[in-house]
């Protein structure tokens, strides 16, 4: 299961290591998922909706952890309390670095969850705040 409405993680950061049986649960079905980014730098936050067919009965760390992609970003599970995990994630960006701070709670039909990442860079310190929730709509379509 790829939980890309935290589309962000993918955007933001891409982590390689994966930490097994931490997870929340999730019910498989279509989710609707609702991001908000507060940048400085933005008029005002972006807000993004996206649909998704979500298979697995568990959010787990190796979505979180994983995107496909390679980087040298550090992973560190933080606690996984029943049914809310929270996690940090430390890259190297050109320049400089970033520190993240995440927190998820799942219902198993709904999530929410918000987070900050600190991007220093060039002698320059910006953060970035981010929220987001969803919930699921229904049975995904047959493939």
């Amino acid at each position: 299961m790829r939980f890309r409405p935290v589309i962000f993680f993918s955007i933001l950061f891409s982590i390689a290591p994966a930490i097994q049986d931490d997870w929340i649960p999730v019910e498989p079905g279509l989710w609707e998922m609702t991001t908000t980014v507060n940048l400085p730098i933005l008029p005002e936050p972006k807000v993004s909706i996206v649909t998704e067919c979500m298979t697995d009965s568990e959010f787990d760390m190796d979505d979180v952890a994983s995107d496909g992609s390679e980087n040298d970003c550090t992973f560190n599970m933080g606690e996984v309390d029943g049914s809310t995990m929270k996690w940090t994630v430390d890259c190297p960006i050109e320049g400089g670095s970033s520190h993240g701070e995440w927190e998820a709670t799942s219902s198993g039909d709904s999530v929410t969850g918000s987070g900050m990442m600190t991007m220093s860079f060039q002698g320059q310190t910006m953060e970035m705040t981010m929220s987001w929730e969803g919930k699921r709509i229904g049975e995904c379509a047959a493939q």
